[in-house]
């Protein structure tokens, strides 16, 4: 019998398309060659079956489709749970407007056909799962390795760094692979000591369970202080149950539940949690760009569970969870997933095809609360951090390609382009994902109850996924500095500042890159990984407004000093160079700078950074006061020692 009625129900469906479809259509250029109306906004490639979202028209109701509902014998849902107190803001970005459509027994495109027919609608969707940016594949790292390790090269105890080549990468062949390469990291090292991390900067993690009570994670776990854990009651009121450190949306139809690390999880979204924000100076494990200083002053980080093992739920559970984030303190989006590679070409088509998702992120990015707009840095809104994706392809993939993103390639330890990263137009900039072609590659924390874990808690995986939290993190750590400073900014001047504030990866791209089997003509890559590879220190410098060159290290270097004194610096008297003890061991300057043809001669033996003020003195030879004289200028430079350096100041 229940045959019989589907069969009738695509009968009297078509029979309505052919002769009846009236609804008019959207007035967008059409892209989607095989939809039989505009309206039906994406292909039904891959697909979910049994759930279609639609949108309706404004000033409609869902009354409106009923017959519809009825024919397919639907059931129609608010796709964004309502939550008191943001009906303005949910109407201001049509979160209204949206539908969850579950039904059995029908054929998907069929029913889209049905819907795409009622006049109330403005769109179609098919629901869709999202895929990670990583090949999942964990190498545990076992307790006695872990345990064998000695302290780490830095201030901080804790005792893995030292096999943490992407924050600090010396160039040890031995320890990182033998085509390693010094200073191939994210230059994090020297930037500890201006900034650590801020408790009220919130970066959502968007990704499978993150294991909270971790214990390189727990003491940076955002914690909701107005939930009451287990006891079944919104207490805060902000319209779920139990969100202590956050939820699980792949739950009660994106209503959410309790976070879920060990039902055949991957690792995947603590993994990422631990690059994000791992706790530094703990003695434990591993250390992160913005763990802070093991004081309870590293950032935070929320869980917002959108995967559940290798799968995903479709629009309702990743749409609430980005509106969750939004409404419940996040200012940065850390998002290491993204719709297969390929299905989207420009931006203009993700937008008509993907509306769903793209309206949660709008929301995220201007949620509509001027009062705080969450960092309390940012004065329009907040950041979103995307991976381009890991199928060797010179298509990102979206939402990340998306210009309102900022969207991360990878590079390996030989600070070269990882054998799997996409590139191409709409990426932004690079940063370390690791390459397992080369050695070892990212290191971060693991679940584990995840089988994959072999019950170690720490382990290495590769991917986009594992280079974007590091971009993530130090969003999070600039926008702690900034505050620190009581700075403010726009989020397209602090967005410029990163993507300016990089090491240089053009220059390193001529011939071919042998990774395993595969050979890579890098030429490919030139101007399409981004602006360059991320540079956690000279992204702090320019928050803080202090200008930044860069050296060889273990080399005499000539300092061009005319950017900073004008064009009659070769004819200024010059009264010094001030280095504090901690800058002067940073770079491994033993021997004090000297002055020449308006040029400053440093060497520095060390790879790092730090502060110098360089003083000279304006209008004459001699300094004022007794007699007639000048007035002394002074002008604070930060030096970069690496590897190897441009001649324009970049790192190659």
């Amino acid at each position: 019998m229940k045959h019989f009625r589907t069969a009738l129900l695509i009968t009297c469906i078509a029979a309505s398309l052919a002769a009846a479809c009236t609804a008019e259509p959207d007035n967008r250029p059409e892209e989607n060659s095989g939809a039989v109306s505009q309206k039906i906004i994406n292909n039904p490639t891959n697909a979910i079956e049994g759930s279609l979202v639609i949108r309706l028209k404004d000033g409609e109701d869902i009354s409106a489709v009923s017959d519809a509902i009825k024919s397919v014998g639907a059931t129609a849902e608010r796709l964004f749970n309502p939550i008191p107190g943001k009906e303005e803001q949910e109407k201001k970005h049509g979160l209204d407007r949206w539908f969850q459509i579950r039904f059995d027994g029908l054929d998907v495109q069929t029913a889209a056909e049905a819907f795409a027919c009622e006049d109330a609608v403005r769109s179609v969707e098919y629901d869709k799962a999202i895929v990670k940016a990583s090949d999942e594949k964990v190498v545990p790292l076992f307790s006695a390795q872990v345990n064998a390790e000695a302290a780490s090269p830095v201030s901080y105890n804790d005792p893995l760094f030292k096999k943490q080549w992407y924050l600090y990468n010396n160039g040890s062949k031995a320890d990182y692979g033998k085509q390693a390469v010094a200073g191939a990291d994210v230059n994090v090292r020297d930037a500890w000591r201006v900034a650590t991390g801020d408790p009220s900067i919130i970066v959502a993690v968007l990704d499978d369970g993150v294991k909270y009570t971790h214990p390189d994670l727990a003491a940076n776990m955002w914690v909701n202080t107005g939930e009451i854990p287990g006891n079944g009651i919104d207490d805060d009121g902000n319209g779920y149950i139990d969100d202590v450190h956050g939820l699980n949306f792949t739950l009660n139809n994106g209503k959410g539940g309790p976070i879920d690390w060990k039902s055949g999880d991957s690792g995947h979204g603590t993994h990422v949690a631990g690059i994000v924000g791992a706790v530094n100076n703990n003695g434990v494990g591993i250390s992160s760009i913005a763990g802070g200083t093991g004081n309870g002053d590293g950032i935070r980080i929320m869980g917002c569970q959108i995967l559940s093992g290798y799968s995903s739920n479709g629009a309702q559970s990743y749409a609430n969870a980005i509106r969750y984030a939004a409404d419940n303190g996040a200012s940065v989006l850390q998002c290491s997933w993204g719709e297969p590679t390929g299905q989207f070409l420009s931006d203009a088509q993700y937008a008509r095809g993907q509306t769903v998702v793209l309206a949660a992120l709008e929301y995220f990015l201007d949620p509509g609360d001027s009062k705080k707009y969450n960092s309390g840095v940012i004065t329009d809104g907040n950041i979103i951090v995307f991976s381009a994706g890991n199928d060797w392809s010179p298509t990102p993939a979206y939402p990340g390609a998306y210009y309102k993103f900022v969207c991360v390639s990878s590079v390996g330890q030989d600070n070269l382009p990882s054998w799997f990263t996409n590139y191409g137009r709409g990426v932004n900039i690079a940063a370390p994902g690791g390459d397992s072609k080369l050695g070892i590659t990212i290191l971060s924390t693991l679940p584990s109850e995840a089988k994959s874990a072999a019950g170690q808690d720490y382990g290495y995986i590769e991917g986009t996924s594992q280079a974007t939290p590091q971009v993530s993190s130090t969003v999070a750590l600039g926008l702690s500095y900034a505050k620190k400073l009581g700075k403010k900014f726009t989020r397209d001047e602090f967005i410029s500042m990163l993507l300016t504030s990089v090491d240089d990866l053009d220059n390193r791209l001529t011939g071919t890159k042998i990774a395993g089997d595969r050979t890579m003509n890098l030429d490919n890559y030139k101007g399409k990984m981004g602006t360059g590879c991320l540079d956690v220190w000279k992204f702090m410098m320019s928050i803080e407004g202090t200008p930044f060159t860069t050296v060889k290290s273990g080399e005499d270097a000539s300092i061009d000093l005319t950017p900073y004194f004008g064009g009659n610096a070769a004819n200024l008297t010059w009264l010094g160079v001030d280095i504090p003890a901690a800058e002067k061991e940073a770079l491994g300057i033993s021997k004090d700078p000297e002055f020449k043809d308006g040029k400053l001669l440093i060497r520095c033996d060390k790879m790092g950074a730090g502060k110098i003020t360089i003083s000279a003195i304006a209008g004459g030879s001699n300094l004022g006061g007794e007699e007639a004289g000048g007035m002394r200028i002074s002008k604070t430079i930060s030096v970069v020692s690496r590897g190897v350096a441009s001649s324009n100041g970049g790192w190659l």
